[in-house]
This record gives structure tokens, C-alpha cells and sequence, in this order.
């Protein structure tokens, strides 16, 4: 398996970890969550009201403001996913041929 091929129209660098990047994503998000709870909390809201609404504020808000981390993170699986399938058929040409 070749480590200079990259996936076209990937966003992530050559050999970023899917892991790695998923992670990051992963923790932004809690972050992100994190961050609008304790906002809710200081106004005022309790409970399982204020994780509903920090739940959903969060993943509306995630959309906008993470938009290059899921990015990056979508594009190293594709990259993944692209690699795989070349080495797939280099074994399958190999068996054949």
C-alpha cells in the first residue's frame, strides 16, 4: 500500500489518522455541548430541560462552528476507504493475473 496516495477531494493531510481525527471531532463536540450547558445553567435552566436544549443547541451549532473538523475527519475516511479499495484490487489483479 502506497502512504502518498490521498483520496480526491479529501480535505484531511496525506496520512491523518481516521482515529486521530474523529477524536478530535469527538472532543470538540463535548466541548461544544459542555459550553452551551453551563451557558444554559447560568440563565437559569435545570434539569433534564437544560441537557434537551444543550443537546439540541449543541448539534445545530456544531453544524456551523466544527464544520472543518468533521470535514477533515470525513475526508481521512474517505482517503481510508480509497486506499483500501486500491489495495483491494492490486490483490485481487495479483490472484487474477
Amino acid at each position: 500500500m502506497d502512504s502518498t496516495e490521498t483520496g480526491s477531494g479529501s480535505t484531511a493531510p496525506a496520512g491523518r489518522s481516521v482515529g486521530r481525527a474523529f477524536a478530535l471531532y469527538t472532543g470538540l463536540r463535548a466541548l461544544l455541548f459542555a459550553a452551551v450547558l453551563c451557558l444554559l445553567l447560568v440563565l437559569g435552566l435545570r434539569g433534564i430541560p437544560a441537557l434537551a436544549a444543550a443537546l439540541l443547541v449543541s448539534s445545530i451549532a456544531s453544524l456551523f462552528v466544527l464544520r472543518g473538523p468533521r470535514d477533515a475527519a470525513t475526508g481521512a475516511l474517505a482517503e481510508r476507504q480509497d486506499r483500501r479499495a486500491a489495495e483491494q484490487a492490486r490483490l485481487r489483479g495479483m490472484l487474477d493475473g
